[in-house]
């Protein structure tokens, strides 16, 4: 699938899915594993399966012994962007 964007850099066996087709069946999508969502060639976000989620997190972990000190030094913070002002920026 063709992306508008040719500066977005991907990953390895991600599959790009306009966002309009990711909402008629999103569960197809989780199968997949590693899907990119985009709306007018511009990156939206991830859809990721659980199980690799999972892989993603332990490697990081492993890999940066301060992740999880810095994760709770990140939601201690008070800055926070509610919900429905990200879904209204990308018009969801």
């Amino acid at each position: 699938m063709e992306t508008k964007n040719k500066n977005m850099p991907f990953i390895l066996g991600e599959e790009l899915v306009p966002v309009r087709e990711a909402q008629k069946n999103i569960t197809k999508y989780f199968d997949k594993g590693l899907v990119r969502v985009t709306k007018n060639g511009k990156s939206l976000g991830y859809l990721i399966a659980d199980d690799m989620l999972s892989e993603l997190i332990e490697s990081i972990e492993s890999s940066n012994p301060n992740f999880l000190t810095r994760m709770d030094k990140i939601k201690k913070t008070t800055k926070r962007i509610p919900l429905n002002k990200v879904l209204g920026e990308y018009g969801l």
